[in-house]
């Protein structure tokens, strides 16, 4: 991951398409947000979940519920 400095954003939105490696932007040496890359057929909606504190939570009580639960299997619907 490559670490810049906030004032240095606007040149580096200009390359920024060319790159497959996220970006870390700091301000006096203190990180303060993450660019990442996305492909060409990104998915605004899939982007916007996977960053969702209350759908990452949401999945996780799933995956409990079915470790201690088992699962329903659709045939059984």
């Amino acid at each position: 991951m490559k670490t810049i400095d906030i004032s240095e954003i606007a040149a580096l939105l200009e390359t920024y398409g060319e790159s497959e490696q996220p970006f870390l932007l700091t301000r006096n040496g203190q990180p303060i947000a993450a660019v990442l890359p996305v492909g060409e057929n990104a998915d605004l909606e899939s982007l916007s979940l996977s960053t969702n504190p209350k759908f990452a939570e949401i999945i996780e009580r799933s995956r409990n519920s079915q470790k201690e639960q088992g699962r329903i299997f659709l045939e059984d619907l």
